[in-house]
């Protein structure tokens, strides 16, 4: 039962945090497209020539840390028959379990390489906000890890307010700068959404990392069960500031939704 306990914890705080922040993004695009309608494409269009390339460079990144090699790349491409606006096609030795465990990685590569890239530039461009904002994420190692209390969930809602509320407060609307990095983040969370052949990868990925994991902490539980608690200690707890990190992503994900509500308005408006 311990094993399976920590199996459970170790899995569900880091590709679990992930799976949720991607759906979450995958969400609020969806969201996005529903209250545009027609519009959505041409704006994901317009966006996509900074969060596509991105997007795409995310995967070409990882292919490279994990050894794959990249067969051909498009970063972007807005006339494709197919609405396809770019890919990275791939290949590696199966019999690698690097390779194996890098399909992982490269699958998800668009949203921890974007929430890194956001925080690059908020960094760079905002860097008060920056400052608020590492605060926040810091805090978050504070919160429970319980999922049967309330308090844990409440300290995640709480921490998306506080983020929020550091982001777009009022003072930072005077700041030119502000206002590009905002452009800047809206094109790229806009482009983080995995697609059918990410989440297939990543997922081919993700059972070799299950099984090695689940292999350790057998190991583990054999050889020292206080070592097997003390790497789930340690796991939910970096995935708890990874969580901080993916936030910034859900955020502008949602401030994307709510750009389509106040278009879908001044669009009502013109036509009246």
């Amino acid at each position: 039962m311990e094993i399976f306990t920590n199996f459970i914890y170790q899995l569900v705080f880091t590709v679990g945090v992930i799976v949720v922040f991607g759906l979450i993004i995958a969400l609020c695009r969806k969201a996005f497209y529903k209250i545009v309608g027609d519009n959505a494409t041409k704006i994901l269009l317009a966006t996509g020539v900074v969060g596509t390339p991105i997007h795409e460079l995310s995967h070409a990144l990882m292919c490279v840390v994990f050894g794959h090699k990249i067969t051909e790349i498009k970063l972007y491409q807005p006339n494709s028959t197919d609405g396809t606006l770019g890919y990275v096609n791939h290949t590696y030795n199966p019999k690698n379990l690097y390779h194996q465990i890098g399909n992982f990685f490269i699958g998800i590569a668009p949203i921890l390489c974007g929430s890194g890239l956001l925080i690059l530039l908020m960094f760079l461009m905002v860097n008060d906000v920056f400052t608020d904002v590492m605060a926040e994420i810091q805090f978050v190692e504070l919160l429970s890890t319980n999922f049967w209390e309330a308090s844990t969930y409440a300290g995640y809602l709480q921490l998306f307010w506080d983020i929020v509320t550091d982001i777009f407060e009022f003072t930072n609307m005077g700041n030119v700068l502000w206002w590009l990095f905002m452009i800047l983040a809206l094109m790229i969370s806009s482009h983080m959404e995995l697609s059918t052949a990410d989440i297939k990868g990543g997922f081919k990925g993700f059972l070799f990392i299950a099984g090695l994991l689940l292999i350790a902490d057998i190991i583990m539980y054999f050889v020292s069960l206080p070592a097997l608690e003390a790497v789930t200690t340690a796991m939910t707890s970096f995935s708890l500031t990874i969580a901080g990190f993916l936030a910034l992503s859900a955020i502008f994900s949602g401030v994307l939704v709510l750009f389509g509500l106040a278009i879908k308005g001044i669009t009502k408006v013109a036509k009246k």
